[in-house]
């Protein structure tokens, strides 16, 4: 897909949230399209899940109209096909402008003619089958949550998690709502069998009245609940699935196009989150991948529950990433197999030690972008690195690199030429392909070392074997379900994976310490609990126990990095208050002395070399 004679084309479907016909239309299009050998995607406007807790949240923002344009030079000519009551749309005018380009757009009752028109585009014949479901929304009542602050309510629509039933048939699918008529015009054009799952117990003698076969795939029950539906789905269509994920419904709808592609299959759960672990444990055993997508809803504690499944979970939300075909497009090295590493323009030795024996205090500041739902934050880590002096860690998954090569780039690219190497070291988070729990008797050490070792792989291939971080930076470590001092870090498994340093959670909040060495391979506490919310407050406490303790020592600052780069967040109208003022000028008094003139701020690479010069001198 690099060059133009191998271009392929592209199916892409376009919907939005409330359109009725919106989850009709992509599994049909992606059976169509692998009928032709033609790649697809699509994109549906979504309003985020939490969008209650702020007005500031995007509803098609972060890029996406970027990672639309930059998708399409990939690809020869896009078939541009919509479902939408609503006009405009994104993405239409530089379509048009672009050429090259087919585009169908209608709304949820012209749904026949949109098929129509498509197939007979493909010269297709239009199936003689079609599945049937509401496009309305079901209330469930044991799946609300109540936080107070924000509401998960326990309704939801059933039609997102229907694909399967659409694609593995190679099916129509149909909305319950549309027209009669319009059954009437599929039925001349051939239509001779239907199956229902989810509607109305009148829907069957309807339908049969119409001249219609009609077959019930499943009917909402009583005491169902999203994991017990989803579930039923998945166990239908186990032999046919490769992978599972997840979420709600706006995630789900968000990550259809990838899902359809990689053949994974989705759960559904809120308050049914403890099901849907046990579910997904079985799921899993059973078709052999134990890497999920998609969303652990309001819980975070569902992931440690998940690792004792051995299952690592790569999280995506609603609106970090829109066009999911990008994981398939590849940049040439290039330049970037030449390119030096954040580590090869460092402090020197010389420095580093003048520095330690005048009392100086590294401090380092530690990005946490644990996945691709925090893919947003890349933009503000950009921004922040305009300010002249500021040098930090940035740690992300692999996926990064699948889905903002365009972006990573730039940690490569000098400032002069528009980047801001070499300012930001990279370390790889959590469990490389997505988080979990990597304390021991949580994920399996097999299991860990195994996606440490993918994730390394896809570094070295999008970027060369000398960019794979030196540095690793866990998710919970020392503390499962966020309860502190409770779990044992996998110290072994991480030297054995073919890291230089790590920076733990044991020993939080704790004085500077090497808390775990072999041969070269060290582990440095972080002088804040979890990460830091009050990061200015916590590293001028420590800049004065360290200087009153007459001892040496470092400062690291562990940054939950959406709370400081994703709207609403870093407007300061989050629940904890945060805003990149108040981060730029934590990061600046480091930069500038401290108070105390003492401090100077590091990348964590350096302060691991700072670290080991104290080691080797017996101060620590």
């Amino acid at each position: 897909m690099n060059n133009q004679s191998s271009k392929k084309n592209l199916v892409f479907f376009y919907s939005h949230e409330n359109c009725p016909a919106r989850a009709t239309a992509l599994p049909v299009l992606a059976w169509l399209a692998e009928q032709n050998d033609i790649d697809y995607d699509g994109y549906f406007c979504v309003r985020p899940s939490l969008a209650d807790i702020g007005d500031a949240m995007p509803y098609t923002g972060n890029k996406h109209d970027e990672q639309f344009y930059f998708t399409a030079n990939f690809f020869q000519h896009i078939y541009f096909f919509a479902l939408t009551e609503e006009t405009p749309i994104q993405f239409e005018r530089f379509l048009e402008a672009r050429g090259n380009s087919t585009i169908v757009k209608k709304d949820s009752n012209a749904l026949v003619d949109f098929y129509t028109e498509i197939f007979d585009m493909f010269h297709e014949p239009i199936p003689t089958e079609a599945v049937i479901f509401p496009s309305t929304k079901f209330q469930f009542p044991n799946e609300g949550v109540d936080f107070g602050k924000f509401a998960i309510s326990g309704e939801s629509k059933l039609d997102t998690f229907c694909y399967p039933e659409i694609f593995f048939r190679k099916a129509l699918a149909i909305y319950y709502e549309l027209p009669d008529d319009q059954i009437s015009r599929l039925i001349s054009f051939g239509l001779k069998k239907i199956y229902l799952i989810f509607c109305p117990e009148d829907a069957v003698k309807k339908y049969k009245d119409m001249g219609l076969e009609v077959e019930v795939i499943d009917s909402v029950k009583a005491d169902d609940t999203y994991t017990s539906i989803t579930g039923r789905i998945a166990y239908r269509w186990l032999g046919q699935a490769q992978g599972f994920s997840l979420g709600n419904d706006p995630i789900t709808l968000r990550w259809t196009p990838k899902y359809l592609r990689e053949r994974i299959i989705s759960i559904a759960a809120v308050k049914s989150l403890p099901q849907a672990v046990e579910l997904l444990g079985d799921l899993t055993d059973r078709v052999g991948n134990k890497l999920i997508w998609g969303s652990q809803i309001y819980d975070d504690t569902i992931i440690s529950d998940l690792s004792k499944h051995d299952i690592v979970f790569s999280l995506v939300h609603d609106v970090e990433v829109g066009i999911t075909i990008k994981d398939k497009i590849q940049f040439p090295r290039s330049w970037l197999n030449d390119a030096p590493a954040p580590w090869d323009y460092e402090y020197s030795d010389d420095f580093i030690k003048e520095q330690l024996d005048s009392g100086k205090i590294p401090v380092c500041f530690v990005h946490y972008a644990s996945d691709l739902g925090h893919l947003p934050v890349l933009t503000r880590h950009l921004d922040m690195h305009s300010i002249d002096g500021i040098v930090d860690g940035f740690a992300f998954p692999a996926t990064y690199w699948l889905y903002a090569e365009e972006q990573l780039e730039q940690l490569y690219i000098s400032k002069e030429m528009g980047g801001i190497f070499p300012s930001s070291e990279p370390l790889l988070a959590s469990a490389g392909m997505g988080v979990a729990t990597e304390a021991q008797n949580y994920l399996s050490s097999e299991v860990l070392i195994d996606n440490l070792r993918k994730a390394k792989e896809i570094i070295e291939n999008r970027a060369g074997k000398k960019h794979i971080p030196l540095g690793y930076y866990p998710f919970q470590d020392a503390c499962p379900k966020y309860k502190h001092g409770t779990g044992e870090p996998p110290f072994e498994v991480i030297a054995d994976a073919g890291f230089d340093y790590m920076i733990t959670y044991k020993h939080e909040n704790k004085f500077p310490e090497i808390v775990y060495s072999k041969g070269n391979f060290i582990a440095l506490n972080q002088q804040v609990e979890h990460w830091s919310f009050d990061p200015l407050n916590d590293l001028k406490s420590w800049e004065n126990k360290i200087i009153e303790s007459k001892k040496k020592g470092w400062i690291i600052l562990g940054l939950d990095a959406p709370f400081w780069g994703m709207v609403p967040c870093y407007f300061g109208i989050a629940s904890k208050g945060m805003s990149l003022h108040m981060l730029q000028k934590v990061m600046t008094y480091a930069r500038d002395g401290g108070d105390s003139g003492k401090l100077f701020i590091v990348k964590p690479h350096e302060a691991v070399r700072f670290a080991r010069l104290m080691q080797k001198e017996g101060l620590v």
